[in-house]
């Protein structure tokens, strides 16, 4: 009764509604790549997620009154509880600071086709650590990753555009390329937690529990004790820095999940992971990041290796 009222308001009977919204979960997921990258160099990871989660919570709390009624939480077994701390740790807390630094060694283009190989690494897991059967589509589709991947982590020597009175920064290729890699992998065991954890939970309340969790755990374990990074921090930073958790946790979250419940998971994942192909577009247009046909190969690679399993 409760659990589809945000998104049908929103959707109705449209057709091509669950596409849509899993392209722009896409779009808002670069987007939010974007705006990180523009203040990488003013805060480190840490307290950036921390400050992103914080954002992006207070929006799942505002939908809380449009899903189930709270007294439902009483169902979440022990063990669910414990998964979903698992999932947090992994997932947020680990993988979301990974692919945060990612971004700032590696720039948007390179780090977010490479973090989202996610959807494969999930499969890779559940085959592994739950005995699901395995394709000739995820053997093709791990190889054309591997290959992606060494196309995008080559050629360790370039710098990123320089900024008004800032010289040039080496890009770390291999250093970024395994954070990303980290980020996804990170991800995709979440994934195998997250499931069986929200069994007796709605996405908002799942959200609504574990960004503010993790928005805590980050500040009082990684940030707490280096309040200098809070203080170099201007207004207009944090505003940026909170938005993109906004939009990339939060709306963007909530959009492809809007999708997967209309389109169902492998039509959302496929659109889901045209991300890449956004962020291309932004960092070229915005940031002025440099593509070459060996970076279009490699993207076009992980791209390609993740849509077959599905």
């Amino acid at each position: 009764m409760y659990g589809g009222r945000v998104a049908g308001a929103l959707t109705g009977d449209w057709p091509w509604t669950g596409e849509l919204f899993a392209l722009i979960s896409a779009f808002l997921g670069a987007l939010s790549a974007l705006m990180v990258r523009t203040q990488s160099h003013l805060l480190p990871p840490a307290p950036m997620n921390a400050l992103r989660c914080g954002a992006a919570a207070l929006l799942y709390w505002v939908l809380l009154p449009f899903t189930e009624p709270l007294a439902t939480l009483s169902q979440v077994s022990l063990r669910e509880w414990v998964l979903l701390g698992g999932s947090l740790g992994i997932g947020m807390v680990v993988g979301d600071t990974l692919y945060l630094t990612a971004i700032r060694e590696i720039g948007v283009s390179r780090a977010l086709s490479l973090a989202c190989t996610c959807p494969l690494l999930t499969m890779l897991f559940e085959w592994v650590l739950l005995g699901k059967p395995a394709s000739t589509d995820l053997a093709l589709g791990c190889c054309l990753v591997a290959g992606g991947v060494m196309l995008l982590s080559s050629r360790g020597a370039q710098t990123e555009p320089a900024e008004e009175g800032k010289p040039a920064r080496p890009l770390r290729l291999k250093y970024g390329a395994a954070l990303a890699l980290g980020a996804a992998a990170s991800w995709g065991l979440s994934m195998v937690f997250l499931g069986p954890a929200i069994a007796h939970l709605t996405t908002i309340q799942a959200n609504a529990i574990r960004l503010p969790l993790v928005a805590l755990l980050v500040y009082f374990t990684r940030v707490h004790h280096r309040r200098q990074d809070l203080k170099q921090l201007d207004r207009r930073a944090g505003l940026v820095v909170a938005l993109s958790g906004l939009v990339g946790m939060g709306l963007s979250a909530f959009t492809f999940l809007s999708a997967l419940r209309m389109i169902g998971a492998a039509k959302t994942a496929t659109l889901g992971s045209t991300s890449p192909v956004f962020g291309v577009i932004l960092a070229v247009l915005f940031l002025k990041e440099e593509v070459s046909v060996r970076m279009l190969a490699g993207i076009a690679a992980c791209m390609t290796g993740t849509w077959l399993v599905f």
